[in-house]
């Protein structure tokens, strides 16, 4: 992916990670000349709006069919690892975190679909085989330790699962951002 950066929306900077009195913060890398600041799921947002979301497929077995189903899923603090490594140590988002990226998907991929879990009580975006439609994953397939966690977070090398890059709708991303990621 490169070196990515978020343009400063004063200077000519771009925003970096700081940890300040108040909690983690993006400022912009001309302080103390520009004192420009985004909340981190400002940062993030903008860096949906201007890069999008990448979606990555790999072939897993199928727990009750026994086939092997293609699944599916994004990674967004292994994106944003590229702007600064702290989102490398976060717990990962992806299928059934943010439901703008999740309604996205399920458009695209005919086996990303809204199931229901009696035992949760509730509805969640989930994998579901192609074969037999059983759902793929513990509850939510993020649970689950990916098969591709290796070449994600080791090897640094995602090319091989890159599936499409999705431009998302970000009229309610800023809110689900917020709710998503709490720590900021």
């Amino acid at each position: 992916m490169g070196h990515l950066h978020i343009q400063c929306k004063i200077c000519e900077g771009h925003y970096v990670i700081r940890d300040g009195k108040y909690g983690i913060f993006a400022g912009c890398s001309r302080y103390p000349v520009c004192k420009s600041t985004l909340k981190i799921p400002e940062l993030v947002y903008e860096f949906i709006r201007k890069y999008g979301v990448n979606i990555y497929q790999w072939q897993k077995q199928c727990w009750k069919c026994q086939q092997e189903t293609p699944v599916y899923s994004y990674y967004l603090y292994y994106e944003l690892s590229e702007l600064d490594p702290i989102f490398s140590v976060l717990h990962g988002i992806g299928v059934g975190d943010i439901s703008s990226i999740d309604r996205l998907l399920s458009l695209n991929v005919p086996t990303v679909k809204m199931k229901y879990s009696k035992t949760l009580n509730e509805h969640y975006m989930a994998n579901v085989c192609l074969h037999c439609g059983a759902i793929q994953g513990h509850n939510y397939v993020v649970t689950d330790p990916h098969e591709i966690i290796n070449s994600l977070w080791h090897n640094h090398d995602m090319n091989n699962y890159f599936f499409k890059n999705l431009k998302i709708d970000t009229s309610t991303l800023l809110g689900e951002l917020k709710r998503c990621m709490e720590w900021s």
